[in-house]
Protein backbone atom coordinates (compact mmCIF):
# COMPACT_ATOMS: atom_id res chain seq x y z
CA UNK A 1 0.00 0.00 0.00
CA UNK A 2 1.63 3.28 -0.84
CA UNK A 3 0.33 6.81 -1.78
CA UNK A 4 1.46 8.76 -5.05
CA UNK A 5 0.48 12.00 -6.00
CA UNK A 6 -1.61 12.14 -9.43
CA UNK A 7 -1.41 14.99 -11.40
CA UNK A 8 -4.41 15.34 -13.77
CA UNK A 9 -4.23 17.55 -16.27
CA UNK A 10 -7.71 18.82 -17.41
CA UNK A 11 -7.63 20.45 -21.11
CA UNK A 12 -10.70 21.30 -22.47
CA UNK A 13 -10.74 20.45 -26.23
CA UNK A 14 -12.33 22.57 -29.07
CA UNK A 15 -13.94 19.80 -30.78
CA UNK A 16 -17.82 19.72 -29.41
CA UNK A 17 -18.17 16.36 -29.03
CA UNK A 18 -15.59 16.44 -25.90
CA UNK A 19 -17.98 16.75 -22.74
CA UNK A 20 -18.18 18.84 -20.17
CA UNK A 21 -17.44 17.61 -16.54
CA UNK A 22 -19.28 19.28 -14.15
CA UNK A 23 -19.15 19.20 -10.36
CA UNK A 24 -22.62 20.30 -8.97
CA UNK A 25 -21.68 21.15 -5.06
CA UNK A 26 -24.69 20.90 -2.69
CA UNK A 27 -26.30 20.40 0.79
CA UNK A 28 -24.62 22.50 3.89
CA UNK A 29 -22.55 21.66 7.25
CA UNK A 30 -24.68 24.54 8.97
CA UNK A 31 -28.07 23.20 9.53
CA UNK A 32 -30.98 21.06 7.82
CA UNK A 33 -32.70 24.70 7.06
CA UNK A 34 -29.46 25.12 4.01
CA UNK A 35 -28.92 21.60 3.10
CA UNK A 36 -32.77 21.31 2.05
CA UNK A 37 -32.46 24.74 0.50
CA UNK A 38 -29.51 23.69 -1.84
CA UNK A 39 -30.89 20.69 -2.25
CA UNK A 40 -34.39 22.09 -3.60
CA UNK A 41 -32.32 24.24 -6.14
CA UNK A 42 -29.96 21.59 -6.97
CA UNK A 43 -32.74 19.28 -7.83
CA UNK A 44 -33.61 21.98 -10.90
CA UNK A 45 -30.44 22.45 -12.52
CA UNK A 46 -30.43 22.77 -16.16
CA UNK A 47 -28.11 19.38 -17.86
CA UNK A 48 -27.16 21.14 -21.48
CA UNK A 49 -26.86 18.83 -24.02
CA UNK A 50 -22.59 18.14 -23.95
CA UNK A 51 -22.34 17.99 -19.71
CA UNK A 52 -21.68 15.33 -18.11
CA UNK A 53 -22.76 16.09 -14.11
CA UNK A 54 -21.79 14.50 -10.69
CA UNK A 55 -23.00 15.25 -7.27
CA UNK A 56 -20.67 16.01 -4.15
CA UNK A 57 -23.24 16.82 -1.26
CA UNK A 58 -22.56 17.19 2.19
CA UNK A 59 -24.60 16.61 5.41
CA UNK A 60 -25.22 18.71 8.63
CA UNK A 61 -23.10 15.95 10.01
CA UNK A 62 -20.07 16.46 8.02
CA UNK A 63 -20.31 13.68 5.95
CA UNK A 64 -20.72 13.60 2.46
CA UNK A 65 -22.22 11.25 -0.30
CA UNK A 66 -21.43 11.39 -4.13
CA UNK A 67 -22.98 10.38 -7.68
CA UNK A 68 -23.76 10.97 -11.11
CA UNK A 69 -27.90 12.17 -9.87
CA UNK A 70 -29.19 13.06 -6.68
CA UNK A 71 -31.38 10.49 -6.86
CA UNK A 72 -28.14 7.86 -6.94
CA UNK A 73 -26.15 8.94 -3.87
CA UNK A 74 -23.35 7.10 -1.91
CA UNK A 75 -23.71 6.01 1.00
CA UNK A 76 -22.24 8.62 3.80
CA UNK A 77 -18.49 9.10 3.65
CA UNK A 78 -15.85 11.24 5.80
CA UNK A 79 -14.26 14.59 4.14
CA UNK A 80 -11.10 12.71 3.58
CA UNK A 81 -12.77 9.29 1.65
CA UNK A 82 -14.66 12.02 -0.33
CA UNK A 83 -11.69 13.96 -1.94
CA UNK A 84 -9.79 10.70 -3.29
CA UNK A 85 -13.21 9.11 -5.28
CA UNK A 86 -14.15 12.56 -7.35
CA UNK A 87 -13.83 11.79 -10.45
CA UNK A 88 -11.63 13.81 -13.01
CA UNK A 89 -13.61 17.54 -13.07
CA UNK A 90 -13.57 20.37 -15.52
CA UNK A 91 -15.71 22.63 -13.38
CA UNK A 92 -17.25 22.89 -10.15
CA UNK A 93 -21.41 24.67 -9.82
CA UNK A 94 -21.69 25.53 -6.62
CA UNK A 95 -25.22 25.26 -5.09
CA UNK A 96 -24.61 26.14 -1.64
CA UNK A 97 -26.52 29.10 0.17
CA UNK A 98 -25.18 29.08 3.72
CA UNK A 99 -21.79 31.42 4.77
CA UNK A 100 -19.48 28.63 4.26
CA UNK A 101 -20.81 27.21 1.02
CA UNK A 102 -20.64 30.79 -0.28
CA UNK A 103 -17.08 30.75 0.91
CA UNK A 104 -14.63 28.12 2.36
CA UNK A 105 -16.10 25.45 -0.07
CA UNK A 106 -15.50 27.46 -3.16
CA UNK A 107 -12.26 28.37 -1.64
CA UNK A 108 -11.16 24.87 -1.65
CA UNK A 109 -12.40 23.79 -4.32
CA UNK A 110 -10.89 26.45 -6.73
CA UNK A 111 -7.99 27.99 -4.71
CA UNK A 112 -6.69 24.92 -2.83
CA UNK A 113 -7.70 21.74 -5.48
CA UNK A 114 -7.08 24.42 -8.74
CA UNK A 115 -10.88 23.13 -10.33
CA UNK A 116 -12.20 26.20 -11.45
CA UNK A 117 -15.62 27.33 -9.71
CA UNK A 118 -18.43 29.67 -12.17
CA UNK A 119 -19.34 32.29 -9.81
CA UNK A 120 -17.13 34.66 -7.95
CA UNK A 121 -13.82 33.34 -6.86
CA UNK A 122 -14.42 32.92 -2.80
CA UNK A 123 -12.91 35.94 -1.45
CA UNK A 124 -15.46 38.20 -3.74
CA UNK A 125 -18.31 36.22 -2.10
CA UNK A 126 -17.34 36.35 1.50
CA UNK A 127 -17.13 40.41 1.08
CA UNK A 128 -20.78 40.15 -0.24
CA UNK A 129 -22.78 37.50 2.35
CA UNK A 130 -21.73 40.40 4.84
CA UNK A 131 -24.57 42.66 4.07
CA UNK A 132 -22.26 45.05 6.12
CA UNK A 133 -19.42 45.02 4.35
CA UNK A 134 -21.26 45.22 0.96
CA UNK A 135 -23.09 48.34 1.77
CA UNK A 136 -19.47 49.85 2.48
CA UNK A 137 -17.30 48.70 -0.65
CA UNK A 138 -20.37 49.72 -2.75
CA UNK A 139 -20.96 53.37 -1.62
CA UNK A 140 -17.72 54.45 -1.82
CA UNK A 141 -18.14 53.59 -5.30
CA UNK A 142 -21.14 55.70 -6.21
CA UNK A 143 -23.71 52.95 -4.94
CA UNK A 144 -27.13 54.66 -2.58
CA UNK A 145 -27.56 53.07 0.13
CA UNK A 146 -30.11 53.54 3.40
CA UNK A 147 -28.55 55.07 6.28
CA UNK A 148 -27.63 52.20 8.99
CA UNK A 149 -25.95 51.23 12.14
CA UNK A 150 -23.67 47.93 13.07
CA UNK A 151 -24.56 46.15 15.93
CA UNK A 152 -23.19 43.60 18.59
CA UNK A 153 -24.81 42.23 21.41
CA UNK A 154 -24.32 45.15 24.25
CA UNK A 155 -24.68 47.76 21.61
CA UNK A 156 -26.93 50.76 21.75
CA UNK A 157 -29.22 51.87 19.14
CA UNK A 158 -28.91 55.19 17.77
CA UNK A 159 -30.88 54.97 14.92
CA UNK A 160 -34.84 56.25 14.76
CA UNK A 161 -37.88 53.93 13.75
CA UNK A 162 -38.75 52.72 11.03
CA UNK A 163 -35.90 50.79 10.26
CA UNK A 164 -35.20 47.17 9.64
CA UNK A 165 -33.34 44.61 11.52
CA UNK A 166 -30.93 41.57 9.76
CA UNK A 167 -28.48 39.51 10.27
CA UNK A 168 -25.13 40.98 8.72
CA UNK A 169 -24.41 37.13 7.01
CA UNK A 170 -27.73 35.42 6.66
CA UNK A 171 -29.91 34.44 3.34
CA UNK A 172 -33.41 34.69 2.68
CA UNK A 173 -34.26 37.11 5.08
CA UNK A 174 -33.95 34.73 8.01
CA UNK A 175 -34.05 37.01 11.04
CA UNK A 176 -35.23 39.82 9.83
CA UNK A 177 -37.87 42.58 11.14
CA UNK A 178 -39.39 45.78 10.67
CA UNK A 179 -38.99 48.00 13.50
CA UNK A 180 -42.34 50.64 13.37
CA UNK A 181 -41.36 51.99 16.66
CA UNK A 182 -39.45 51.28 19.86
CA UNK A 183 -41.28 49.21 21.36
CA UNK A 184 -40.27 46.84 18.70
CA UNK A 185 -36.58 47.30 18.94
CA UNK A 186 -35.92 44.47 21.85
CA UNK A 187 -38.23 42.07 20.12
CA UNK A 188 -36.01 42.75 17.10
CA UNK A 189 -32.68 42.73 18.57
CA UNK A 190 -32.98 39.42 19.83
CA UNK A 191 -34.52 37.52 17.14
CA UNK A 192 -32.01 38.65 14.99
CA UNK A 193 -29.01 38.01 17.74
CA UNK A 194 -30.49 34.21 17.67
CA UNK A 195 -28.55 33.62 14.29
CA UNK A 196 -25.75 35.74 14.07
CA UNK A 197 -23.24 38.33 15.91
CA UNK A 198 -23.56 41.38 13.97
CA UNK A 199 -26.86 42.79 13.00
CA UNK A 200 -27.22 45.30 10.55
CA UNK A 201 -30.18 48.25 11.17
CA UNK A 202 -31.06 50.14 8.37
CA UNK A 203 -33.41 52.78 7.66
CA UNK A 204 -36.85 51.30 6.07
CA UNK A 205 -36.86 52.54 2.32
CA UNK A 206 -40.64 53.15 1.40
CA UNK A 207 -41.80 52.26 -1.86
CA UNK A 208 -40.95 49.54 -4.56
CA UNK A 209 -38.72 46.73 -4.26
CA UNK A 210 -36.42 45.67 -7.06
CA UNK A 211 -34.53 42.61 -7.85
CA UNK A 212 -31.43 43.15 -11.07
CA UNK A 213 -29.09 40.56 -12.67
CA UNK A 214 -26.09 41.20 -14.22
CA UNK A 215 -24.22 38.54 -16.30
CA UNK A 216 -20.82 38.78 -17.96
CA UNK A 217 -20.71 37.77 -21.48
CA UNK A 218 -17.76 38.28 -23.75
CA UNK A 219 -16.55 41.20 -21.42
CA UNK A 220 -19.46 42.99 -21.08
CA UNK A 221 -22.09 43.44 -18.65
CA UNK A 222 -25.57 42.36 -19.28
CA UNK A 223 -28.43 43.99 -17.12
CA UNK A 224 -31.50 41.34 -17.43
CA UNK A 225 -34.39 42.45 -17.45
CA UNK A 226 -36.13 43.11 -13.23
CA UNK A 227 -38.01 41.57 -11.18
CA UNK A 228 -40.43 43.59 -8.91
CA UNK A 229 -41.79 41.97 -6.06
CA UNK A 230 -45.37 43.68 -5.62
CA UNK A 231 -45.15 44.82 -1.63
CA UNK A 232 -47.86 47.05 -0.14
CA UNK A 233 -48.73 48.90 2.86
CA UNK A 234 -50.03 45.95 4.53
CA UNK A 235 -47.05 44.01 3.92
CA UNK A 236 -44.06 46.23 2.96
CA UNK A 237 -41.52 43.80 3.14
CA UNK A 238 -40.68 40.30 1.82
CA UNK A 239 -40.18 37.62 4.75
CA UNK A 240 -38.82 34.12 4.57
CA UNK A 241 -42.36 32.61 3.40
CA UNK A 242 -42.40 35.04 0.59
CA UNK A 243 -39.56 33.20 -0.44
CA UNK A 244 -40.04 29.86 0.67
CA UNK A 245 -42.40 27.20 1.81
CA UNK A 246 -41.87 25.60 4.81
CA UNK A 247 -42.37 22.17 6.01
CA UNK A 248 -43.37 20.90 9.49
CA UNK A 249 -40.15 20.26 10.39
CA UNK A 250 -39.03 24.43 9.81
CA UNK A 251 -37.12 23.70 6.81
CA UNK A 252 -37.32 24.25 3.06
CA UNK A 253 -39.97 22.37 0.47
CA UNK A 254 -39.90 24.42 -2.23
CA UNK A 255 -40.95 27.96 -3.26
CA UNK A 256 -44.41 29.16 -2.34
CA UNK A 257 -46.83 29.11 -5.02
CA UNK A 258 -48.74 32.32 -4.33
CA UNK A 259 -46.92 34.43 -2.52
CA UNK A 260 -47.92 37.70 -0.51
CA UNK A 261 -45.56 40.19 -2.41
CA UNK A 262 -45.97 38.17 -5.70
CA UNK A 263 -43.17 38.99 -8.86
CA UNK A 264 -43.77 40.72 -12.14
CA UNK A 265 -40.86 39.91 -14.76
CA UNK A 266 -40.17 42.54 -16.15
CA UNK A 267 -40.77 44.74 -13.63
CA UNK A 268 -42.57 47.87 -15.24
CA UNK A 269 -40.08 50.44 -14.96
CA UNK A 270 -39.30 53.88 -17.37
CA UNK A 271 -35.91 53.77 -19.15
CA UNK A 272 -34.85 56.47 -16.76
CA UNK A 273 -35.60 54.33 -13.76
CA UNK A 274 -34.14 51.24 -15.51
CA UNK A 275 -30.74 53.21 -16.62
CA UNK A 276 -30.16 54.53 -13.07
CA UNK A 277 -30.91 50.69 -11.58
CA UNK A 278 -28.97 49.31 -14.35
CA UNK A 279 -26.02 51.21 -13.71
CA UNK A 280 -26.15 50.82 -9.85
CA UNK A 281 -26.14 47.43 -10.34
CA UNK A 282 -23.48 47.11 -12.63
CA UNK A 283 -21.16 49.46 -10.45
CA UNK A 284 -21.55 47.27 -7.40
CA UNK A 285 -20.48 44.24 -9.55
CA UNK A 286 -17.25 45.97 -10.48
CA UNK A 287 -16.73 47.04 -6.80
CA UNK A 288 -16.86 43.88 -5.65
CA UNK A 289 -15.00 42.50 -7.71
CA UNK A 290 -17.50 40.06 -9.13
CA UNK A 291 -17.52 37.00 -11.71
CA UNK A 292 -19.91 35.53 -14.25
CA UNK A 293 -22.97 36.65 -12.91
CA UNK A 294 -24.22 38.85 -9.97
CA UNK A 295 -27.85 39.66 -8.22
CA UNK A 296 -28.82 42.72 -6.42
CA UNK A 297 -32.16 43.85 -4.39
CA UNK A 298 -33.01 47.54 -4.27
CA UNK A 299 -35.48 49.50 -3.18
CA UNK A 300 -36.67 52.45 -4.98
CA UNK A 301 -37.54 55.05 -3.15
CA UNK A 302 -41.66 56.25 -3.12
CA UNK A 303 -40.93 60.52 -3.18
CA UNK A 304 -37.53 60.54 -4.87
CA UNK A 305 -37.47 57.45 -7.32
CA UNK A 306 -34.06 57.23 -6.00
CA UNK A 307 -33.07 53.44 -5.77
CA UNK A 308 -30.87 52.15 -2.96
CA UNK A 309 -29.09 49.29 -2.80
CA UNK A 310 -30.07 46.75 0.04
CA UNK A 311 -27.76 44.00 -0.66
CA UNK A 312 -26.13 41.29 -3.29
CA UNK A 313 -26.63 37.88 -3.69
CA UNK A 314 -23.89 36.44 -5.80
CA UNK A 315 -25.73 32.76 -6.47
CA UNK A 316 -26.84 31.06 -9.65
CA UNK A 317 -28.35 27.28 -9.12
CA UNK A 318 -29.26 27.58 -13.07
CA UNK A 319 -32.52 25.85 -12.58
CA UNK A 320 -36.10 27.06 -13.96
CA UNK A 321 -36.52 28.36 -10.25
CA UNK A 322 -33.65 30.37 -10.25
CA UNK A 323 -34.12 34.25 -10.65
CA UNK A 324 -31.03 34.70 -13.17
CA UNK A 325 -32.88 32.15 -15.04
CA UNK A 326 -36.51 33.56 -14.96
CA UNK A 327 -34.62 37.04 -15.96
CA UNK A 328 -33.17 35.63 -19.13
CA UNK A 329 -36.36 33.68 -19.91
CA UNK A 330 -38.36 37.24 -19.97
CA UNK A 331 -35.48 38.52 -22.20
CA UNK A 332 -35.91 36.07 -24.91
CA UNK A 333 -33.00 33.95 -24.23
CA UNK A 334 -32.16 30.25 -23.51
CA UNK A 335 -30.94 30.32 -20.13
CA UNK A 336 -29.82 26.81 -20.85
CA UNK A 337 -27.43 28.35 -23.42
CA UNK A 338 -26.13 30.63 -20.96
CA UNK A 339 -25.89 28.42 -18.22
CA UNK A 340 -23.18 26.35 -21.10
CA UNK A 341 -21.53 29.08 -21.66
CA UNK A 342 -20.64 30.19 -18.66
CA UNK A 343 -19.43 27.28 -17.37
CA UNK A 344 -17.50 26.27 -20.23
CA UNK A 345 -15.72 30.16 -20.39
CA UNK A 346 -15.19 29.04 -16.60
CA UNK A 347 -13.99 25.62 -17.30
CA UNK A 348 -10.80 27.51 -19.21
CA UNK A 349 -9.97 29.41 -16.27
CA UNK A 350 -6.12 28.81 -15.38
CA UNK A 351 -3.82 29.87 -12.31
CA UNK A 352 -0.18 31.23 -12.81
CA UNK A 353 2.27 29.83 -11.18
CA UNK A 354 5.89 30.26 -11.05
CA UNK A 355 5.39 31.93 -14.66
CA UNK A 356 3.86 28.69 -15.95
CA UNK A 357 -0.37 28.40 -16.66
CA UNK A 358 -2.02 25.30 -14.47
CA UNK A 359 -5.28 23.94 -13.88
CA UNK A 360 -5.05 20.52 -12.21
CA UNK A 361 -6.34 18.60 -9.35
CA UNK A 362 -3.48 16.57 -7.25
CA UNK A 363 -5.19 13.91 -5.78
CA UNK A 364 -3.86 11.18 -3.62
CA UNK A 365 -4.29 6.98 -4.92
CA UNK A 366 -4.03 4.80 -2.52
CA UNK A 367 -2.57 1.48 -3.69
Amino acid sequence: MKSEIVNQNQHLSSDTTVTLRVLHLAGSRVSNFYYNLSILYAKEVVQPVGVSSYYAVVHPDGFWQLGASLDSLSEKISFQDMIPRLPEIDVVIPHMFCFPGMTSFRAFFEDMLGIPVVGSASHCTALATNKAHTRNIVSVSGVQVAKAQQLRRGDTVTMKPPFVVKPTSEDNSLGITLVWDETGIEAALDKGFELDDTLLVEDYIPGRELRVGVVERKGEWQVLPMIEYLVTKENPIRTLHDKLELGSDGTPEKQPEKPVAKQVCPANVTPELFEKVANAAKTAHIALGCRDYSLYDFRVHEETNEPYLLEAGLFWAFGKISMISRMLEADGQSFEDIALELWTVAAKRTRVAGGSTFKYVNRVVER
